[in-house]
C-alpha cells in the first residue's frame, strides 16, 4: 500500500513514533493506504519549523512574492484536479462528481486571496494633534494552527491556507485521521511549486496525541478549526486558556422549510439536494424539514418517491447518486438507528 508521510520544514519524513496506520476506502472497507501517526514531536517540530520560516522572511516577504506563489499554486492545482479528486473519492467516498466539481474550483481561492495579498492596505487616521500622524497596518499573526474535518478535506484545508498564507502566516496543518491523504498530495503541490520551507507544514495522526498538543502548543498564534461541536468547544477552551483567536465552524442542524404556496416538485428536490449531498456529511445539511399542515401528506408522498429513485454505488461511477457515509463510526451509528 502507498504510505503517506508527514511534511515537516520542507521534508516529507516518518513520524517520530515510527507507527502508521491505515486508511480504508469507505466503499470497500478495505484499507488503501497507511498514514503516519504523528505525536507531540512531530507537532513540537512542525511548528518551530513553521515559526522559523516566518520569523526568517515568509512574515515579511513582499505581497508580490506571497501573491506570485499562490498564483502559481492555483496554476498546479488546475492541472492536478483529477487526481486530487480520485484520492479523494477513495479516502472518504464522496462522489466523484462532487470532489471533481472542488478540486476544480480550488484554484479560485488562492487567485482570490493573492489578489487580497497584494491589497492589504493600513489608513491614517484623523486626530486633533496637527502635529502627529497616526496610522494602521496590518501585520501578520505567525504561526496558524489549522484543523480540518473527513468530509470535504481539500476545501476546508483551502479555505485556512488561502487567506492565512496571502496575509503571510504560516501553517501547521492537521487534516482528519479518516482522510489524511490528500492533504499530504496537496503538501507535495506546495513542495513543487517552490514555497518555501516550513510556510506550509502538514502532520498527521489522532487528536489527542496531534491536536490537542497543536493547539496547546505555546508558539501557535491562531486556531482554525472544522468539525464537531466537541471539538470545537476542546479548541476554544484551549484557544481561551492562551487568550489567542479561534475561528470554529461546527455542525449544524439546518432546517428546510416548506409552505402550501411552494412549488412542490422544486421544493422536494431542494430538500434532496440538502440532504443528500455528500451523503448528508455536511455542516449545512438541510436534515430537517418543516412543512405547512395543508400539503404535509403531499410533500411526503413526492419526497418518498423521489428518494426511491436514487442511485446507491460505488462513488467512483459518474452514475451513483449517493455513496457510502466516510467513517466506520458513523456507519454504525446510522445502522444502530
Amino acid at each position: 500500500m502507498q504510505r503517506y508521510p508527514l511534511y515537516i520544514g520542507g521534508e516529507f519524513r516518518d513520524p517520530a513514533t515510527g507507527e502508521w496506520f491505515d486508511t480504508e476506502n469507505p466503499y470497500t472497507l478495505e484499507p488503501w493506504a497507511q498514514i503516519a501517526r504523528g505525536g507531540p514531536a512531530d507537532v513540537d517540530a512542525a511548528v518551530a519549523a513553521a515559526r522559523t520560516a516566518f520569523e526568517s522572511g515568509w512574515g515579511r516577504s513582499k505581497p508580490a512574492y506571497r501573491a506570485g506563489l499562490l498564483r502559481a499554486l492555483a496554476d498546479r492545482l488546475e492541472q492536478a484536479a483529477g487526481e486530487l479528486a480520485q484520492t479523494e473519492t477513495r479516502d472518504n467516498g464522496k462522489l466523484i462528481a462532487e470532489t471533481r466539481g472542488q478540486a476544480r474550483y480550488l484554484p479560485s481561492w488562492y487567485r482570490y486571496y493573492a489578489g487580497l495579498a497584494e491589497n492589504l492596505e493600513g489608513r491614517v487616521i484623523p486626530i486633533d494633534k496637527p502635529d502627529v500622524t497616526v496610522y494602521t497596518r496590518p501585520e501578520p499573526l505567525g504561526v496558524i494552527a489549522a484543523i480540518t474535518p473527513w468530509n470535504s478535506p481539500l476545501m476546508l484545508a483551502t479555505w485556512k491556507l488561502a487567506p492565512a498564507l496571502a496575509a503571510g502566516n504560516t501553517v501547521v496543518l492537521k487534516p482528519s485521521e479518516f482522510t489524511s491523504a490528500s492533504s499530504i498530495e496537496l503538501a507535495r503541490i506546495f513542495d513543487e511549486v517552490g514555497f518555501p520551507p516550513g510556510v506550509l507544514n502538514v502532520v498527521t495522526g489522532f487528536g489527542a496525541e496531534v491536536g490537542v498538543p497543536l493547539v496547546a502548543h505555546p508558539k501557535v498564534a491562531k486556531v482554525a478549526f472544522t468539525g464537531g461541536e466537541a471539538g470545537g468547544r476542546g479548541v476554544y477552551k484551549a484557544a481561551a486558556e492562551r487568550l489567542i483567536p479561534a475561528t470554529l465552524e461546527l455542525g449544524g442542524k439546518s432546517p428546510n422549510i416548506v409552505f402550501a404556496d411552494a412549488d412542490l416538485d422544486q421544493a422536494v428536490k431542494g430538500v434532496i439536494a440538502g440532504i443528500f449531498a455528500a451523503s448528508g456529511q455536511t455542516c449545512i445539511a438541510g436534515s430537517r424539514v418543516l412543512v405547512e399542515d395543508s400539503i404535509h401528506d403531499a410533500f411526503v408522498e413526492r419526497l418518498v418517491a423521489f428518494a426511491k429513485r436514487a442511485r446507491l454505488g460505488d462513488p467512483a461511477d459518474p452514475g451513483t447518486q449517493v455513496g457510502p457515509v466516510t467513517t466506520r463510526p458513523q456507519y454504525e451509528k446510522i445502522l444502530s438507528y
